[in-house]
Order: C-alpha cells, then sequence, then structure tokens
C-alpha cells in the first residue's frame, strides 16, 4: 500500500515539474511564433511573383529546355514531404505526413513509381520507421533552414529529374509541406 502511494505521489510531482516546463516554454514558443508569421508575411509577395514569373516562363517558351517540357520516359516520380526535426509541433509534421500518404497512394494507383525523400527529423523517423527507402534527407535545420541546405535539396532534386530514365530519373516532382495561413489554421 505504501509503495503504490510514493509511486502516485511521484507521478504528481513529475506532472506538475511538466506543468511548470511548459508554462515556462509558452512565452518563448509565442514570439517564435511572431517572428515566423511575420517572415512569412515578407516573403509572400516575392514567392508569388517567382512563381508567376517561372510558370509565364513555361507557358510561353519555345525553346526546348527539360525544364519546360513533359517527360513521357519513365514512371518514375519523386515525393519531396518538408517536416520539423523537433519541438512540440506535432500537427504540423503529422499532417505533412499525412497528406504526403494520401499523395503517394494516389500516385501508385495512377502505376507511377515513388522514389521518396525527406527534409526534417520527424519525416525521416517516421519513413524509417515503417521500413521504406529514402532516397535522400535532410535534417537538423528546420527551425532555421540555409541556403547551403535549400541548394543541397535543389541540386539533388534537379539532378533526379535530369537522369535518364534508365539511371533512375524521374518525370515529376510533387513537394508536400503545409502553409501558414493564421493561428488557427
Amino acid at each position: 500500500m505504501a509503495g503504490s502511494q510514493r509511486v502516485y505521489r511521484a507521478r504528481i510531482r513529475s506532472t506538475q515539474s511538466l506543468k511548470k516546463i511548459f508554462r515556462a516554454m509558452e512565452p518563448i514558443a509565442a514570439s517564435r511564433i511572431g517572428r515566423a508569421r511575420d517572415k512569412v508575411t515578407a516573403a509572400t509577395p516575392y514567392a508569388r511573383a517567382i512563381t508567376q514569373a517561372v510558370s509565364a516562363l513555361a507557358t510561353h517558351s519555345t525553346v526546348p529546355h527539360p525544364l519546360t517540357t513533359e517527360r513521357t520516359d519513365t514512371d518514375r516520380v519523386a515525393v519531396l514531404v518538408v517536416t520539423a526535426d523537433r519541438g512540440m509541433a506535432g500537427a504540423y509534421s503529422a499532417t505533412a505526413i499525412r497528406e504526403a500518404e494520401k499523395l503517394i497512394e494516389q500516385l501508385t494507383e495512377q502505376g507511377r513509381e515513388i522514389d521518396l525523400y525527406a527534409l526534417g527529423r520527424r519525416a525521416v523517423s517516421y519513413y524509417q520507421f515503417r521500413g521504406r527507402e529514402l532516397k535522400g534527407s535532410w535534417t537538423g535545420n528546420s527551425d532555421a533552414p540555409s541556403a547551403t541546405t535549400a541548394q543541397e535539396v535543389a541540386d539533388t532534386l534537379l539532378a533526379s529529374f535530369l537522369a535518364p530514365a534508365e539511371e533512375g530519373g524521374v518525370r515529376g516532382l510533387h513537394v508536400v509541406f503545409t502553409q501558414f495561413k493564421n493561428m488557427v489554421t
């Protein structure tokens, strides 16, 4: 009887300690969310302009280029899943992985072979735990992504797209990520 009371008291103390830790983390998380929201708001016009420019180039270009012509010599496609490395962003990572799984199922039903790439420790561990082969993975800096990592991801995926079909080239690339709208969505 006395032993079980000790166990309950220890659990209560540990729960209270966790409660204090989480309370202390709230203001830090709130300030990070504010900074992240400001960065997203500031980058949105640039992202929209780049998307429009590339879209116009692909639509109106008459110059044959591998990036502006549809590739039909392979049924292989690449899927890049972007998640967090750590933290209490469970819904963020879970949503991205869930959408990636839906996409992979759709592509498989269409007869496509999937080359899977993961950016963020959550996606890497999810697919490794399930025994899924990753063609490439990047972890460790999802909190503050660097230009070097972005260049490495871009180079890897571009090389996969430009590779001949016999060497595992892909016909398309799908990127699964979340998009910040507001604190609730």
